[in-house]
């Protein structure tokens, strides 16, 4: 997985280019002050963060490498079995990657602040297995039935990129590890069913956060989904679950045409096990790093997952970038449901 730190702004980047158009300024607690710009299209949040409101012709592009991710994901997943290797996967999603045309955004990234002094990632992807959470670099370890295992991969394809994950259980596996996948499945769907122009995303995590809750699943903190588009990390933050401080300096207010990567990610936690404080905050899952310099594990050893998406704000809900059904995209229009 490729996300941020909910605590670092310095992770995150303004869209290196920027179009004319509409500035959008979100106070935090009140509406959106909208004025015309012909230096700059986006939205300010908390923090003094501009997130891009996207073009037409910029979401198409954005589609576009999502649709090459989307295609990298799928065709590791399939060989997802029995005896298959991490790295095995992430061969194969290389060669999709390859095959349009596009580069991959974590071969060879460099080490940021998180991971100082270590070597750059050295694969195309991160491939998760088990515990074996954040950043995961591919390994040789043969998979084994009941394996969790989670793809992500984020792709620039003329200049434009996307981030998408999914995650499967190897094998038949175990109800618990099917519970899991399908809780964080549904965590997705939420998110999806509640984003609309005006929601704050506060309102999104809370929910996908009480789902976490009600499956008995651990929340990872300290990272997040985000914004997307001339670079992996953009501005804003969008974490899975509330954590201390968000709504006060991180939240902000969704509007038509900005562009997220939604991802929320679980760890396996015995029942009654809390998740969320007297507070409402979630309680993180701890992480440790792995010898490579990269990967971080779950302390406990349980297993987790993720699945990511990168989503589009419309007039009337959401929109799936890289899911296409008979050449059309995954549309969530909240106008139905009220």
């Amino acid at each position: 997985m490729v996300t941020i730190r909910t605590t670092s702004n310095e992770l995150l980047t303004d869209a290196d280019a920027r179009r004319g158009g509409v500035v959008a300024t979100v106070r935090l607690g009140e509406k959106p002050v909208v004025r015309r710009s012909h230096a700059s299209t986006g939205v300010k949040v908390g923090g003094g963060r501009q997130v891009e409101l996207r073009t037409a012709v910029e979401i198409e592009a954005i589609q576009a490498a999502a649709i090459v991710a989307r295609a990298a994901v799928d065709a590791a997943l399939r060989c997802a079995v029995v005896g298959a290797t991490p790295a095995s996967l992430a061969s194969i999603a290389s060669g999709i990657i390859a095959a349009e045309r596009a580069e991959s955004l974590l071969q060879n990234l460099e080490a940021d602040d998180a991971h100082a002094g270590h070597a750059e990632f050295p694969a195309s992807c991160c491939i998760a297995v088990n515990d074996r959470l954040i950043h995961a670099v591919p390994s040789e370890e043969p998979l084994c039935d009941g394996d969790v295992v989670t793809v992500d991969v984020a792709v620039r394809l003329r200049g434009w990129c996307a981030d998408v994950a999914d995650c499967v259980v190897v094998g038949r596996g175990v109800s618990r590890s099917h519970a899991m996948v399908s809780g964080c499945n549904e965590m997705l769907e939420v998110a999806l069913a509640t984003m609309a122009p005006g929601v704050r995303w506060s309102q999104v995590a809370k929910k996908m956060q009480a789902v976490a809750e009600a499956r008995s699943l651990g929340l990872v903190t300290g990272y997040a989904g985000h914004g997307i588009g001339r670079a992996l990390h953009e501005a804003p933050i969008a974490p899975c679950g509330i954590e201390a401080g968000f709504i006060e300096r991180g939240d902000f207010t969704l509007l038509p045409d900005m562009v997220l990567s939604v991802e929320p990610t679980v760890v396996s936690r015995p029942d009654g096990i809390r998740t969320i404080d007297a507070d409402g905050f979630a309680i993180g899952c701890r992480l440790v790093a792995c010898s490579d310099g990269w990967t971080m594990r779950t302390e406990s050893g349980a297993a987790g997952c993720s699945v990511e998406r990168t989503v589009v704000i419309t007039r009337s809900g959401c929109e799936i970038l890289d899911e296409m059904y008979d050449g059309a995209h995954r549309s969530i229009d909240r106008s139905s449901k009220l």
